[in-house]
């Protein structure tokens, strides 16, 4: 989940229960540890809902706060006591109906979390000092965040490449691995290619067009319509043919930041660099090195594991 979508999210529940009074909290049985945390929550008021990147905040008027990652899929759904219901943001149809958390409010109104997120209890003066969130950069979306700090940030954080500066929260938060990907494919930048042999030219480029896939994604989650395309150009679709140039979308470790990349060979090629052997693009090097295999496999093969 992105962090466009995770600020959407944040919007709609404020739009819902922002002030309201919860009066019964509700988590399976065999959660035991997690209802005495949660239990002293119960008959206070929420106070404020917010996101910062990819967490989601929420803070009680008693001074304890609710921090909130996605691992993979999370839904929030509520139900009126009327007996509608309002889906706040379903993400995917996978995710288990079992519930995680259950929110009642003074109407009988029904807040209700299914998912695995990371799920924290903070006092509310100590969130900004938690490891997970001290070191978070300014947000994508944030219109302080200019372009020569962006640049500032990215080469003075140590990234190598421009996949991994993108996916780092120190430099800015609230990228997530798709719209990492969308953006290099935007830009035209393999997920790889060195941080030193970008110019600024290039970095600001690279800032703009994450910035619009951003809030294309925010509007989408609100429910928005926004001219721009509604499915993934090259994420999670290694071996289908490029919309561009239909050369087949290949997905490796490129970036060497922990996460798949997926991109087009040939609207993001990169310059070559020599080899023992041959000259061979640094993916294809790679690739063959970590397979251990010499022989003429390409690089598009096997898919690799669903994306989350």
């Amino acid at each position: 989940m992105e962090g466009p979508q995770v600020k959407a999210l944040a919007d709609r529940l404020a739009e819902f229960i922002l002030g309201r009074r919860i009066d019964r909290i509700d988590v399976p049985a065999d959660r035991w540890q997690a209802n005495v945390l949660l239990k002293h929550c119960s008959g206070r008021n929420i106070k404020s809902i917010t996101s910062r990147g990819r967490w989601l905040i929420w803070d009680f008027s008693h001074g304890i706060s609710w921090v909130c990652f996605p691992l993979r899929q999370w839904r929030w759904s509520m139900a009126l006591n009327q007996n509608h219901q309002a889906e706040i943001r379903p993400l995917s149809k996978t995710v288990g109906r079992r519930p995680l958390l259950k929110l009642t409010f003074a109407n009988q109104d029904v807040l209700t979390l299914s998912g695995r997120p990371i799920f924290l209890v903070l006092m509310t003066d100590a969130v900004a000092r938690h490891p997970s969130l001290h070191n978070l950069g300014p947000d994508i979306l944030d219109p302080s965040l200019t372009v020569l700090q962006w640049a500032q940030r990215v080469r003075s954080a140590g990234a190598k490449n421009i996949c991994h500066a993108l996916m780092n929260p120190a430099i800015a938060c609230g990228i997530g691995n798709e719209l990492k990907c969308e953006t290099l494919f935007a830009a035209r930048l393999h997920p790889a290619t060195p941080i030193s042999s970008l110019p600024t030219e290039d970095l600001e480029r690279c800032l703009h067009t994450a910035r619009e896939l951003a809030l294309a994604a925010y509007r989408r989650a609100m429910g928005s319509p926004f001219p721009m395309h509604d499915h993934p150009r090259v994420y999670d679709r290694a071996g289908e043919p490029c919309d561009i140039c239909t050369a087949p979308i290949e997905a490796d470790h490129s970036g060497h930041d922990g996460h798949w990349s997926w991109y087009c060979p040939t609207c993001q090629a990169r310059a070559e660099e020599m080899t023992l052997f041959s000259k061979l693009p640094f993916s294809q090097r790679d690739w063959r090195l970590e397979q251990g295999n010499t022989g003429a496999r390409p690089i598009s093969g096997p898919r690799p594991p669903a994306a989350h």
